[in-house]
């Protein structure tokens, strides 16, 4: 008996899936195009949504986290081209997109986005801050100003890294009170470091010195209380913010 009939013979199972789905939907904010796939065709719409969003955001996680370290990684570039060619669908055209971007072939990303912004799911969180990250990357900062109005009220948008590309894209269009009231979400404790440093270097290059130091400082003591493993995931931004804490010492020592 196939996954479908299963559903359909026991109508409780298609209840608790319909249930996960409409959970993790809102729960994550993901647009309303979902809830009503899954509400009114229960059993396929629930299936699309596990296979489309679930399944999908752990692959897309994998492929633009393990870009860098893959041995070939032409080969699984090509191996994704070839799952598209064959089958051109939302899911294959985030996949390759993510790669690209994870290559630094932006453009090339930007167009997949493009495509997937015209159908059903054209506002999906995850599409969004992709296309946020890809536009920031080829300086096109008011497009990324544009779409960060739309995900903007997403419960994942304030610590994410599209969160900080807004910023810096405020910053770039000479838009600094906004970028500030951006930059300022980061100042919390425990967390976003790359945040922290970046609102570190908006500070020191308005000539507010004495604020960069204090951010800085805070950020490296509380490096120090974390646990090893959380030490290791921020490592390379605590050690950024070490380098700019001494290079401010250093540089009002010489004035």
């Amino acid at each position: 008996m196939n996954l479908i009939n299963l559903l359909y013979s026991n109508y409780y199972i298609s209840l608790i899936l319909q249930g996960f789905c409409v959970f993790h939907c809102m729960r994550k904010g993901h647009s309303n195009q979902w809830l009503w796939l899954i509400i009114f065709l229960p059993f396929i719409g629930s299936l699309i949504y596990i296979f489309t969003i679930v399944l999908t955001r752990d692959k897309l996680n994998s492929v633009t986290n393990n870009v860098n370290t893959m041995v070939h990684p032409h080969g699984n570039l090509k191996q994704l081209e070839r799952n598209l060619k064959f089958s051109d669908t939302f899911q294959n055209r985030m996949l390759l997109a993510n790669y690209y971007q994870a290559l630094g072939r932006d453009e090339e990303a930007l167009a997949l986005y493009e495509q997937n912004r015209q159908g059903l799911f054209a506002n999906e969180p995850e599409l969004i801050t992709a296309m946020m990250r890809s536009n920031y990357a080829i300086s096109q900062y008011e497009k990324v100003s544009e779409l960060a109005n739309v995900v903007n009220r997403h419960p994942d948008f304030i610590r994410s890294q599209a969160h900080l590309v807004y910023a810096k894209s405020l910053e770039q269009l000479g838009e600094n009170e906004e970028a500030e009231k951006e930059y300022e979400q980061f100042n919390t404790r425990y967390s976003d470091f790359e945040g922290k440093y970046t609102y570190a270097n908006f500070l020191e290059n308005h000539k507010r010195l004495t604020e960069a130091c204090q951010l800085l400082d805070t950020a490296i003591d509380e490096s120090r209380h974390m646990s090893h493993k959380e030490k290791r995931n921020h490592i390379f931004w605590i050690r950024q913010s070490v380098a700019k804490r001494k290079e401010l010492e250093k540089g009002n020592s010489t004035k």
